[in-house]
């Protein structure tokens, strides 16, 4: 699903949004997560699931194809944790 798929998904359940609006709102969202990353800040959202600022340690690895061991430095990435009640509608539970 692209941003422009989310926004005509929101003009069909907000009737009277114009797309530029929906539009302008997934790109304000996008945004604010964007940020809230890049600041360190996990992301809660009920019903949803959290989006966790993780840390990857520094790590070896074997490059096969040379032969040789390389050093994959640290770095953060950010994981998602969804909640119960998204798991249960993902696997039709009740």
């Amino acid at each position: 699903m692209t941003k422009n798929d989310i926004a005509v998904a929101l003009c069909h359940r907000i009737h009277d949004l114009p797309k530029s609006t929906a539009l302008q709102v997934v790109e304000s969202m996008s945004e604010i997560l964007s940020d809230a990353f890049v600041n360190g800040e996990n992301v809660y959202l009920r019903g949803f699931g959290t989006f966790e600022v993780k840390t990857t340690p520094q790590r070896k690895a074997r490059n096969i194809s040379a032969g040789t061991t390389v050093i994959i430095p640290a770095r953060r990435t950010v994981k998602l944790k969804i909640s119960l009640q998204l798991k249960n509608r993902m696997n039709n539970e009740n």
